[in-house]
């Protein structure tokens, strides 16, 4: 088992300034919020947005977590995006006009051969190579690898989803994969794990609970899990 038919299901961000994250994604990048969660209590998926065959998530984080600034490794690509633009939080975008999907992941990465063979030979994606970038193709949104200096890597996190997590962490786990936790997380959304790649970027295994695929997200997982995105 690998993560070939497994969906690249959500991109979640990390912001202090919510008002200000949330003027961006929907002002200027023009995306539909999906979901709210009422509880201030919360401080995970507090926003999420439809971006296509992917979905944006909010999650709330002290202000000193974005202290010093730096370079964010990741860039989300929109479709038709030719507009570099920069949020509040540091985060990274090519955007198009307003409303569209995003279209690709942009990582950067330390040592490209080595992400390389990580994200082929330990994850088991496709991969298709040329001198400084790589595409990966995965059951939704590609990914795409570029040498260069990685830059921050705990203000987003890429989450992948799963029918059946334990089965999945074992088959990794047997082609080489290390997680950060020793075991599954269980939460009202579902079941989690963690790992990061050689570059430092964080990833995640994520199985829904029943509830989650009820709520108005759930049914935007549903809806790009049948592929009808």
């Amino acid at each position: 088992m690998s993560l070939r038919d497994h969906p690249l299901l959500y991109v979640f961000l990390e912001a202090h300034d919510l008002a200000a994250q949330r003027r961006f994604l929907e002002s200027d990048a023009g995306l539909p919020v999906l979901e709210t969660d009422p509880d201030p209590r919360h401080r995970h998926g507090v926003v999420k947005y439809d971006a296509g065959t992917v979905i944006l998530a909010l999650n709330l984080s002290p202000a000193s977590r974005f202290v010093p600034a730096a370079d964010e490794g990741l860039t989300m690509v929109f479709a038709g995006g030719t507009e570099p633009r920069t949020d509040p939080h540091g985060h990274r975008y090519l955007l198009g006009a307003p409303g569209q999907p995003v279209a690709e992941l942009r990582l950067r990465v330390d040592d490209l051969g080595a992400s390389v063979a990580f994200y082929r030979d330990v994850l088991g994606l496709e991969c298709e190579r040329s001198a400084a970038t790589a595409t990966v193709r995965t059951a939704g949104v590609p990914l795409v690898l570029e040498q260069g200096p990685s830059g921050r890597h705990d203000t987003c996190l890429l989450v992948f989803h799963t029918g059946d997590i334990r089965k999945l962490r074992d088959e990794l786990a047997g082609r080489g994969l290390t997680y950060s936790g020793r075991d599954v997380g269980s939460k009202e959304i579902g079941w989690t794990i963690r790992f990061t790649d050689p570059s430092g970027h964080r990833l995640c295994l994520y199985e829904p609970s029943e509830a989650a695929l009820r709520w108005d997200s759930g049914r935007a997982v549903r809806a790009i899990l049948a592929g009808s995105r």
